[in-house]
């Protein structure tokens, strides 16, 4: 009997994403907001390469990205939509395996050879130095996995979907200096969907097509242009017997030009 799997493109919230936004492509680069009352009007930008990102994580990958593109938008009740398409390049592979070098495409909340991300921000209290929030990412990432025998494509598809809590806090502020640190946090239950063979040409049948897990987010950002984050995550139904049940942890650095 063949077996069937649940595809994430199927999963209810996703649904809803698109019947919200008509169409959906992680990224982790929270926008904080501290505005406590209603804005007068709502507000549309658009930016272009906007921040140049480096990576580091426990599988001994480090590598860079860009926020090639942003759109934005928030409405006067404080709800943010924001759409951004990134684009990762490894540097340096410190693990041998070949395997576990692609798991940590699949893993990066912010890579891939490509990446497009829907993430939207739903208030739930705010206050003139806090607020908490629920966080919707959604998106799909095009991954370059191990090369494959007779020249076949080397490349699959990610489509992952993360919910949350997001909690904001505004640390310290200076005025006459224009600065500011802040603080988030972002705990998430997380999904991924992909392929059976890609699964299994890459990842030995070790992941379900339809795999879940949690992740937590830590991040302080200076000034509104560095941004420092922590994050982990881990994926809990994988074969126990193999090597893609670990947590994985990831530093990232973003400085916006």
């Amino acid at each position: 009997m063949k077996r069937k799997y649940f595809h994430l493109l199927n999963f209810p919230i996703y649904i809803v994403g698109i019947f919200l936004c008509s169409q959906l492509t992680n990224a982790q680069l929270l926008e904080l907001d501290f505005t406590s009352e209603k804005r007068e009007e709502s507000s549309f930008k658009i930016h272009f390469i906007r921040f140049g990102i480096v990576g580091a994580s426990s599988l001994k990958h480090l590598d860079l990205t860009a926020e090639v593109l942003k759109f934005r938008y928030d409405t006067k009740n404080g709800l943010y939509l924001g759409f951004t398409v990134f684009g990762t390049r490894t540097i340096w592979r410190g693990n041998k395996i070949d395997t576990l070098n692609t798991f940590d495409f699949l893993m990066n909340p912010i890579g891939g050879t490509v990446h497009g991300n829907l993430f939207t921000r739903i208030p739930l209290k705010r206050y003139r130095t806090k607020n908490s929030n629920i966080g919707l990412s959604m998106g799909t990432k095009w991954i370059q996995g191990s090369p494959l025998a007779n020249f076949k494509s080397n490349s699959f598809f990610d489509h992952y979907l993360r919910l949350g809590w997001i909690h904001q806090r505004l640390l310290a502020e200076d005025p006459l200096t224009n600065s500011s640190l802040s603080f988030w946090t972002f705990p998430h239950l997380q999904f991924h969907q992909s392929s059976a063979e890609s699964r299994k040409l890459y990842f030995n049948d070790q992941i379900d097509p339809f795999a879940s897990g949690y992740g937590i987010e830590l991040g302080i950002e200076y000034n509104t242009q560095l941004k420092v984050t922590l994050h982990g995550q881990q994926l809990l139904n994988t074969n126990p017997e193999g090597s893609f049940g670990r947590f994985i942890t990831r530093l990232i650095v973003a400085y916006r030009f």
